[in-house]
């Protein structure tokens, strides 16, 4: 191990045992979605509310994701280019997983078994890509970013909550995130675009 990796590998371990390199916490409620009365903890980052007719819906309208993070302006950490990448690559993973494999259609117009998806990220963690490098550094979670959302799935004609979701979490120990601010938010999001599938695919018995 060359003096330089071990003085990052070092000093991970001490942020590790310092602080546990914690990454985003819980947001809280950010006033985006219609309803949180029904929300149920399932996990400790993971809120969900299922009405359980997820399953009467074929098609599905895609909102633009909503940026509701707001960093202070004297401790900016992310370019407004980068969240609005980040938007766009949230929008892009739903909609990919979505019409996977002959999955749903995506459509414009509200009408019968349509809903309509409104996602909001409302934090972002940066990945400080330094600590990326390494595999040494890479298990100890340090420069570990993520990201928190909130979302709900609506009758595109009533405007009825069918279900929604609050979550929370950081990127992967495995997986690189390269050397962007969001390459661990953007991790996350792809996990989470792929449960996003997994729960509708549930809920129409496949």
């Amino acid at each position: 191990m060359t003096q330089l990796i071990k003085l990052i590998f070092f000093g991970a371990i001490l942020c590790a045992l310092a602080t546990g390199c914690a990454t985003v916490q819980d947001p809280g409620q950010a006033g985006f979605l219609s309803d949180y009365s029904k929300l149920e903890e399932i996990k400790e980052n993971h809120l969900v509310y299922d009405s359980g007719n997820l399953g009467n819906y074929s098609k599905f309208i895609i909102e633009p994701v909503a940026m509701l993070y707001r960093q202070p302006e004297e401790k900016r950490k992310f370019a407004d280019e980068e969240l609005e990448d980040l938007q766009a690559h949230f929008a892009t993973k739903v909609r990919e997983a979505l019409i996977k494999d002959d999955g749903y259609q995506i459509v414009e117009v509200p009408g019968p078994e349509t809903a309509t998806l409104r996602i909001g990220i409302t934090d972002v963690d940066d990945t400080i890509g330094a600590l990326n490098i390494t595999i040494y550094t890479k298990i100890t979670g340090a420069g570990l970013g993520g990201a928190a959302m909130e979302g709900e799935v609506v009758d595109s004609v009533t405007g009825e909550q069918i279900g929604a979701v609050i979550r929370w979490g950081s990127g992967s120990r495995l997986l690189r995130a390269g050397f962007t601010h969001t390459g661990d938010a953007k991790i996350v999001i792809d996990r989470w675009a792929k449960d996003l599938r997994q729960r509708i695919d549930e809920a129409h018995g496949r």
